[in-house]
């Protein structure tokens, strides 16, 4: 099968001379998908950290969903995730800057829909491996985070058997780098949350003089970020994004205001309902009140009566 990319952007030291702010984030999903797509060397090497492989010892890899670069995409939901052939695995490479609501059923509904596409007659035992990498900018699970978490399937009851390999989801949390361990700098794991983190490219020049994959990588950034078709698509999705993080706000607002109204109303039914015990408490006391007002005038009356017979009777 052949590449759908024309070749490794060759290698350029002219972005070094660049100061200040980057300009637009690194965390820009069209842009993660340009440089994936167009970069062969980056793309293994970013695989190869996942792999803890040498880069070199990936022989054959392809971007199997590849887009037309420059070309508008409309929809600012539009899934840019990048699909990777290596060897006997499907390797879906994704950014996502974003919280999304759904976000671990979505990548359980990717995952499984990849994992299930064989074609008929094929043996089950074939059936190629689908592991989904995303670079995540905000905490999966907030009571326990982590900077890498790794998922397959396992045993419950002794989490050290696997029942598969063939479905295993990877999450990097851009946000929790301060909670790396050894293994994911020396595969330079930290590195390429740093690179995508980055906001001045005095901090890539940093990156690049440790790391030459990041120097690689960088020079591609630059090179793809001078081609006016594909800034202009950087854009549009930075625009998309600041529309969809004010709609997340206003979304965020609407539910805290909503929970604020359910909570008032909470306290106004509770308040009603004691009001209401407390109003029947006291008609029964005037009931209670009235009636015993009623048994003393009787009473009175009968006191009365008794003394009019008491004083007839000596007459």
């Amino acid at each position: 099968m052949s590449k759908n990319y024309a070749h490794t952007i060759d290698y350029s030291d002219v972005w070094k001379t660049k100061t200040g702010s980057i300009g637009f984030k690194l965390t820009n999903d069209y842009l993660f998908r340009a440089l994936l797509q167009r970069d062969e060397k980056t793309l293994k090497a970013l695989v190869a950290s996942f792999l803890r492989i040498d880069p070199a010892k990936i022989r054959d890899i392809e971007v199997t969903n590849p887009i037309v670069l420059g070309e508008g995409i409309e929809n600012k939901e539009y899934h840019l995730d990048v699909k990777v052939s290596v060897d006997n695995t499907t390797i879906d490479l994704e950014m996502q800057a974003l919280r999304h609501k759904g976000w671990i059923e979505r990548t359980l509904v990717y995952l499984c829909r990849e994992f299930t596409d064989v074609n008929h007659g094929v043996p089950y035992s074939d059936v190629k491996a689908v592991w989904q990498i995303s670079f995540c900018g905000f905490t999966l699970f907030e009571e326990k985070p982590e900077f890498l978490s790794e998922y397959m399937i396992i045993n419950r009851k002794d989490m050290g058997q696997v029942y598969s390999d063939k479905i295993r989801i990877s999450n990097v949390n851009l946000t929790r780098i301060d909670l790396a361990d050894e293994d994911d700098e020396r595969y330079g794991l930290t590195d390429w949350a740093r690179l995508f983190k980055a906001e001045k490219w005095e901090e890539l020049v940093m990156l690049a003089e440790k790391n030459p994959v990041v120097d690689q990588a960088v020079s591609s950034i630059w090179y793809l970020s001078e081609d006016k078709k594909i800034r202009d698509e950087i854009w549009r999705r930075e625009d998309n994004e600041l529309i969809q993080r004010s709609i997340d706000e206003d979304l965020a607002k609407y539910e805290q205001l909503k929970k604020d109204m359910d909570s008032m109303q909470k306290r106004y039914d509770k308040t009603k309902q004691e009001y209401d015990k407390t109003k029947q408490e006291y008609d029964k006391t005037k009931q209670d009140n009235e009636k015993l007002k009623q048994e003393s005038l009787n009473k009175d009356a009968e006191i009365i009566r008794l003394r009019q017979e008491l004083a007839e009777l000596k007459k």
